[in-house]
């Protein structure tokens, strides 16, 4: 170990600048990162595959109806179980749990909080929980930069840097958005614009990305068709949408928040076993809720859900998602609040069309739009919402009209009901927890 320390601090001596050796931790920040998240996504596809219908990694709604129960109950006794015997300060995990260490000590990410955040978060996702991947992998990716950062006893702003490079890496390598993870590191996790952190956090990006391309290909996580222009004469709908999306990003983090606050002093086996079966039943009443949803974005761009399944599916998902999460389990909320957004603006897009069949675009259009205006509303993080769904659909159109739904929609929930970031929220709340577990 020692060696190896010493090998790296002369290798990163040999740099002539503050900067290049920035640059070199963070490819080095970058390939480990994508080594944890490569081997993280992995692992949760393979399950999925093993025993879902048609080998389907997404295909949780053809299962068998007590499946559709039980799976999640399953999934949240057995995190439950394993975390029951966890610390509660040893079991904090994801994206808030990064920025409390950020901010409150000096940056360290602890092994045993890793090691819950891979195994909890690899239970939720392969059990059909309604949680995402994105949370989950910032924290594994952060991680890795908090141990290159052990590894060379850095300064605690050095180290911050590189919790930001593992943070983009990860991002980058789960879902092939280079860009989206460099300014969603930047203005989430790092909270400020900095040449001197720029760099070394595009570096790690790229480099994941890269290793990414090699195991899993260069796809574009969405399938989405091409769409022409939108007009101006529907500027006002996409405002109207906007607006519609900010009030459900308001709803879903103060559903979270009050679900947390209210269950907190349960025993943190019967939260996720609470949660489990909370899961479960609302995945009776729409199993499109369970798993993390990318299936049914994807559904939504080519107008394949009916209106009354759109809104079943936007009530249930947000209910799932704010209580799991709520409750405890150690999965994302990122990928749920994709899937609620593009639910929202299929919705608002197939009304408009009922009422306008003549001067409205396709709904698809519209889901676009809502999923990157409920991703930049409840993360107060507009640009990486923005060319997050740039990137995940590659669709050029997009930029106009979701630039303008996502700063209506940001300002909609942080000016005029003052709701900030929900990962600010959740670090601001009172931690205290019950350690009778």
């Amino acid at each position: 170990m020692k060696s190896s320390q010493a090998s790296l601090r002369t290798f990163l001596a040999r740099a002539n600048s503050d900067l290049m050796r920035l640059c070199l931790m963070g490819l080095i920040t970058g390939i480990f990162a994508a080594i944890v998240i490569v081997l993280f996504r992995y692992i949760i596809v393979e399950a999925q595959s093993s025993f879902l219908p048609n080998n389907d990694p997404e295909n949780y709604e053809d299962l068998p109806w007590y499946l559709i129960f039980l799976l999640p109950l399953a999934g949240g006794v057995l995190i439950g179980f394993i975390f029951h015997f966890i610390p509660a300060d040893k079991r904090k995990v994801g994206i808030a749990h990064t920025l409390e260490q950020m901010e409150y000590h000096q940056g360290r990410l602890p092994l045993i909080n890793f090691l819950a955040q891979f195994v909890g978060a690899v239970i939720c996702i392969v059990f059909g929980h309604s949680v995402g991947r994105e949370g989950p992998s910032v924290h594994l990716g952060a991680s890795s930069g908090s141990f290159v950062a052990y590894l060379l006893n850095l300064s605690e702003q050095s180290r911050r840097i590189l919790l930001a490079c593992g943070a983009a890496a990860a991002i980058a390598a789960s879902f092939n958005t280079p860009l989206a993870a460099v300014i969603f590191a930047v203005e989430v996790i790092m909270l400020e614009y900095a040449v001197m952190s720029m760099m070394p956090i595009i570096i790690a990006s790229l480099t994941a990305t890269l290793i990414s391309h090699a195991v899993f290909g260069n796809q574009a996580e969405f399938a989405a068709p091409a769409f022409e222009k939108i007009a101006s004469s529907e500027l006002v709908a996409i405002i109207i949408c906007g607006i519609i999306i900010g009030l459900l990003s308001v709803a879903f983090n103060r559903l979270l928040l009050s679900t947390n606050e209210q269950s907190k002093h349960l025993p943190i086996f019967w939260r996720l076993t609470l949660a489990g079966a909370i899961t479960g039943l609302l995945g009776l009443a729409a199993p499109q809720i369970l798993g993390i949803g990318y299936d049914t974005v994807t559904a939504t761009f080519h107008n394949e859900i009916a209106l009354t399944a759109l809104l079943s599916i936007l009530v249930f998902k947000l209910l799932a998602t704010t209580i799991g999460l709520g409750l405890g389990l150690p999965g994302g909320l990122i990928g749920p609040t994709l899937v609620i957004g593009a639910v929202a603006g299929s919705l608002v897009g197939t009304i408009l069309q009922m009422l306008f069949p003549e001067s409205t675009a396709s709904p698809g259009l519209y889901a676009m739009i809502g999923m990157g205006a409920m991703m930049g509303a409840t993360l107060q993080a507009p640009l990486a919402a923005l060319l997050a769904i740039f990137e995940l659909t590659l669709s050029p159109h997009i930029i106009l009209p979701g630039l303008i739904a996502i700063v209506v929609a940001s300002l909609t929930a942080s000016e005029f009901l003052n709701q900030p970031s929900i990962f600010v929220s959740l670090m601001r709340k009172p931690t205290k927890e019950n350690k009778d577990t």
